[in-house]
């Protein structure tokens, strides 16, 4: 028996007349786009100025839980909004969540993957998790020198 490769999808067999094969994919009715077209401008968009502070980091992590209070598990949370593709949010707008612990998957896990809450819901947490942690950090006299406060901290805003 002798060996050869498998004919490729499409490709007609040796000896084939040309109008036995079928095409393997429809074509498009519309084309894609996936870019803007070369004529219409392109603008960057703004990013916000973002601060990684790992001593506060640090602080966040020493404090239980916000969402459900254990101590001992606690990982540093960003916000889900303003983030993107390779972009953390600012430290600042962090809050202390749990990890995985006994049975459970933590927090971390529940409050921004599993999809239990809306974005909007999750949001309003996230936001409400962080000012709740600043102001912890700060009446504890622990906020980190020269990392600036954010606008919203003095007014009690979240």
């Amino acid at each position: 028996m002798k060996r050869a490769a498998w004919p490729r999808r499409g490709q007609p067999e040796p000896g084939t007349p040309p109008e036995r094969v079928k095409p393997v994919a429809k074509p498009l009715e519309r084309p894609v786009r996936y870019a803007a077209p070369a004529n219409e401008p392109v603008f960057a968009q703004p990013k916000e100025a973002v601060i990684e502070h790992e001593g506060y980091k640090r602080l966040v992590r020493l404090l239980p839980c916000a969402h459900c209070g254990i101590e001992g598990y606690t990982q540093f949370c960003h916000s889900d909004e303003g983030k993107g593709m390779g972009i953390k949010t600012d430290s600042r707008r962090g809050w202390p969540g749990c990890g995985p612990h006994g049975n459970s998957a933590g927090c971390h896990h529940l409050v921004g993957s599993t999809g239990t809450l809306t974005r909007e819901d999750r949001r309003e947490l996230e936001s409400r998790y962080a000012a709740q942690t600043r102001a912890k950090i700060i009446a504890a006299g622990d906020w980190p020198a020269g990392l600036p406060l954010l606008d919203n901290v003095a007014t009690g805003e979240h």
